[in-house]
């Protein structure tokens, strides 16, 4: 399902069915047809998705068949919805489902507001994977990520196992999603092709690192006239059910790096405790502010405050570069609780070089140490006089 022309009383989507499915191989195989249940339970969830609230089916005020719905003549359609401004705990759709210039089905249905034991059994009938208190749905946070000018950058090198699971369960949330494949030498290429038309994509060769991956990824979502970027890494560690929380961070804290700090790090892997410890050190060595994550990759650039921002190193240090020189740039940085998952210690993927990585980022680190007290220091400083001045 992917949505378009997404207004604040009407939603457009575009509906791949799946012929395959056990209502059409069980009652119409031969010659499969969607029946007017189905259409009238799609309607519901749709609207469900659009308000983030579950709803129930009160009346259907009429309902027209224009043409029958083959999934084998057509394996996509449209589906266009109109809403009143809900009332009394009520809200009136009308649909239409349709196919270019063919109309399939008209519909206008009375949909009330579930609660209590009422939405837990709707959300139930949707077969929806969340609680009744679960993380909004996809088209109440795309519409909150739309206002800000939010989209998500995904870096990604030789995932392939991962990779396809985290786009997956980003697409539940968000449609405005930039995946960086940075020189992957797999199936990688192979994978991002079945996405095509639903994300946006870039691709290179060689490999050239997270760092470069990132500023290609920041340069093409300012293209597309997006001001943030939340990062994601596709190794499956982040949850894409955690970018609400960005989301609503944001949404009271504009112009605000927003750095993901890590709920379970008791279950966090030795050598990343060591290098998070590390990071953390230095960066309040060059930045004389204290965070306990600073290794985190989940984050939300606010790319239009950074005006231009990029990183100049271009493999993993490149993240904790950019953390500093977004703290002399005055920017505001503020820590944002979020889960997060590690796989058995078998099935964990990483492309960190020990060697080769530390002693990079040992490099950047004594650079920066030197930078801070003839640069950044003195400008942080005067950033904070010009904002203090610009408040008063």
């Amino acid at each position: 399902m992917q949505s378009s022309d997404n207004t604040e009383n009407s939603l457009t989507c575009r509906i791949v069915l799946n012929v395959k499915h056990p209502i059409f191989q069980a009652h119409f195989a031969g010659d499969p047809i969607m029946p007017g249940a189905c259409i009238v339970q799609m309607i519901k969830e749709l609207t469900s998705d659009y308000f983030g609230r579950a709803f129930f089916v009160s009346v259907v005020k009429n309902m027209k068949f224009l043409q029958a719905i083959n999934p084998l003549e057509s394996p996509e359609i449209s589906v266009r919805l109109s809403f009143t401004q809900p009332e009394n705990e009520r809200v009136t759709v009308s649909a239409v489902l349709y196919d270019g210039d063919r109309n399939f089905t008209k519909a206008t249905l009375l949909l009330d507001y579930s609660t209590g034991m009422q939405a837990a059994a709707a959300l139930n009938d949707n077969n929806v994977r969340r609680s009744v208190d679960a993380t909004p749905p996809k088209f109440a946070l795309q519409r909150r990520m739309e206002a800000l000018r939010l989209c998500v950058v995904v870096p990604t090198y030789n995932n392939p196992k991962t990779l396809p699971g985290v786009l997956n369960d980003l697409l539940r949330y968000t449609s405005s999603i930039i995946v960086v494949n940075d020189g992957s030498t797999d199936a990688t290429g192979e994978i991002l092709e079945k996405y095509a038309g639903h994300l946006e994509i870039i691709s290179y060769r060689p490999n050239r690192g997270k760092g470069y991956a990132l500023k290609s990824g920041f340069d093409r979502a300012e293209a597309l006239g997006y001001q943030g970027a939340i990062t994601i890494d596709s190794d499956g560690q982040h949850l894409a059910s955690e970018i609400e929380r960005f989301v609503a961070s944001a949404e009271n804290c504009p112009d605000t790096l927003l750095l993901g700090q890590r709920i379970a790090e008791g279950n966090m892997p030795a050598g990343n405790s060591f290098a998070n410890r590390f990071s953390n050190f230095w960066f309040a060595v060059q930045t004389a502010y204290r965070f306990r994550d600073t290794q985190n990759g989940f984050r939300l650039y606010p790319l239009s405050a950074m005006q231009g921002l990029r990183p100049l190193s271009s493999r993993y240090e490149a993240e904790l570069e950019m953390l500093v020189r977004a703290a002399w740039k005055g920017i505001r940085i503020m820590p944002v609780p979020v889960r997060v998952y590690y796989p058995p210690e078998g099935e964990r993927v990483t492309h960190f070089r020990p060697a080769k990585d530390f002693l990079r980022i040992s490099v950047l680190n004594t650079l920066l140490t030197l930078l801070a007290v003839i640069y950044g220091y003195p400008s942080m400083f005067m950033h904070r006089i010009a904002g203090k001045m610009k408040k008063s």
